[in-house]
């Protein structure tokens, strides 16, 4: 007699994929939604606050699945330790987010500006861990293969957004192409992650 064994995918492997794909998604689509610039007249944009919002969602929903992503990239430690870094900084970022989507229109820019100085310590602690976990990610991700070229490099566009952000005309002519290659990619290489059905 011959028996057919139906192995289900993990469910909760496949949920954390999933969240990443809509998380990425949505990062992407809240930054294209920013306006160029973070001045007066951006503060009244009618995307203004709803920008902030999708893409402070999609950060948590990414941060949510990152299992999934840790799955694929664990044999590299480097890259293990890129994710917990970013972690950190997707965690944190509704924080600002919703700070500048509501409390900065009600304050002014110039009054945001010093909001922004008074509180250096938690921009360091939010900042950073987003610079330097896509770098390590990309360079475990590279060293061992563990994603498409295009998609680890992707990892980049957000910190490539930042470092070049002073040297363009408009600062969002580099952080907003930047975070939305960013989101596509996390969307992607979550995708990526999700366990198939296999059948027995």
């Amino acid at each position: 007699m011959t028996t057919t064994t139906v192995v289900a995918p993990p469910t909760s492997t496949n949920a954390k994929a999933l969240a990443v794909v809509a998380g990425g998604v949505l990062f992407a689509v809240g930054n294209a939604m920013h306006p160029w610039e973070h001045n007066e007249a951006a503060l009244s944009a009618p995307t203004w606050a709803g920008a902030h919002v999708v893409f402070a969602t999609g950060a948590v929903l990414i941060a949510a699945g990152l299992g999934a992503l840790r799955q694929r990239l664990a044999r590299s430690k480097a890259a293990v330790v890129g994710l917990g870094f970013l972690w950190v900084a997707l965690v944190l970022m509704p924080v600002s987010s919703y700070a500048e989507a509501y409390v900065a229109p009600a304050v002014g820019r110039d009054g945001f500006t010093a909001i922004e100085e008074s509180t250096i310590l938690f921009g360091l602690v939010s900042g950073l861990p987003l610079l330097i976990g896509p770098l390590l990610v990309v360079f475990g991700a590279l060293r061992h293969k563990l994603l498409p070229t295009w998609i680890t490099l992707s990892f980049l566009g957000t910190t490539l957004g930042l470092v070049l952000g002073p040297a363009v005309p408009k600062e969002g002519y580099a952080i907003i192409p930047g975070t939305v290659i960013f989101g596509l990619g996390v969307a992607a290489a979550g995708w990526l992650s999700r366990k198939p059905e296999r059948f027995m």
